[in-house]
């Protein structure tokens, strides 16, 4: 029979077995991407991050990455759910939750943008850093922000070479100033879903969409489009962006993991596979029949002059929040001339 000292010998190693197999577990991220798996920011940034983290982590630290919303709610709700700890990292764009980016935008206005993602990525994070961390993201950390390629003019069954064949068209947009762009130009922004949009244009409900070149054949965009126009109109950003109360319950070393893998550096890298897109996209464009063609300067000449109501009303709403408007904005002209804007 055993003693008591051996009872309460066992009872304790049973029970730091029970610490150390604890201790173990690793700690688990919720990832909610507004986008699906075969995305770039999914296929160029967020799976072999997982992997490298994992990695880099022993197996301590695990992200799990739900694409396409598989967590319910809307792409609007992405950063509510941050927020309220439902997740622990988002995947999403600016003008995805209406009023919660509005100086974000100020680096996707037309025709302020350098026009490739690795040109665009530095200068976009670099003013963040500058003008933003103490009010859009405050409670945000980001991991990583890279923008899109050059966005663009697709639509279905006729090119739009003048403001005049603009007039009264249909024309999905990402965002507020986008959208404001395009009524400046005569035609109707409508915000649709990046999900629903294949089948808006399909049905004929919106006559043609402003996006980047790399996720057109991701969509299969090009099925439901016949002219693209080559002409850079503006730059996304696409956020991946941490809670910071999940990154402060991380204990140090799995922190510097983090910290580790991210940065200006490395959102740059990701940013040049992303315009390595921009050549394969046009060719499956091309391949499928569809048209390219670019605005003469003289129309060009026409849009940028265009744009100086939306410019003024993005600066008005920084003013509104007691921010210098004026000053950001020239900021941002300065940092993407500085990183390649001509």
């Amino acid at each position: 029979m055993k003693t008591f000292r051996q009872v309460a010998l066992a009872m304790g190693v049973g029970l730091a077995m029970s610490a150390g197999a604890l201790a173990q577990q690793p700690i688990v991220l919720k990832v909610h991407s507004f986008s699906s798996p075969q995305a770039p920011e999914a296929v160029h940034h967020m799976l072999p991050l997982i992997d490298k983290i994992a990695r880099d982590s022993k197996g301590r630290l695990k992200l799990e990455f739900y694409p396409s919303m598989q967590l319910g709610g809307k792409v609007s709700d992405l950063i509510q759910q941050l927020e309220d700890g439902v997740v622990d990292v988002v995947i999403t764009i600016p003008g995805a939750t209406p009023n919660r980016f509005p100086l974000l935008q100020a680096t996707e206005l037309p025709f302020v943008n350098v026009g490739t993602s690795a040109g665009q990525t530095p200068a976009v994070l670099e003013w963040i850093q500058k003008w933003l961390t103490t009010n859009e993201f405050k409670g945000i950390k980001v991991l990583h922000i890279h923008t899109t390629d050059a966005a663009v003019l697709h639509t279905r069954t006729k090119p739009v070479r003048s403001m005049a064949d603009l007039a009264g068209m249909k024309i999905r947009v990402p965002g507020r100033f986008v959208g404001e762009a395009v009524k400046t130009l005569g035609g109707t922004p409508v915000g649709v879903a990046l999900p629903e949009i294949y089948e808006n244009l399909q049905r004929g409900q919106i006559d043609g969409m402003t996006i980047n070149w790399a996720i057109m054949t991701p969509y299969k965009f090009q099925e439901v489009t016949k002219y693209s126009m080559e002409t850079p109109l503006y730059q996304n950003p696409i956020m991946s962006l941490m809670s910071q109360a999940s990154y402060d319950k991380l204990p140090a070393d799995l922190k510097k993991v983090i910290d580790d893998n991210i940065g200006i550096p490395y959102s740059t890298g990701v940013a040049r596979k992303i315009d390595e897109l921009t050549a394969p996209a046009k060719k499956a464009i091309t391949d499928r029949g569809n048209t390219l063609y670019s605005l003469t300067p003289e129309e060009l000449a026409k849009w940028r002059a265009a744009m100086e109501p939306v410019y003024k009303l993005w600066i008005a709403e920084a003013n509104k929040r007691g921010l210098p408007g004026q000053q950001m904005f020239d900021d941002v002209l300065a940092l993407t001339a500085k990183h390649g804007r001509k």
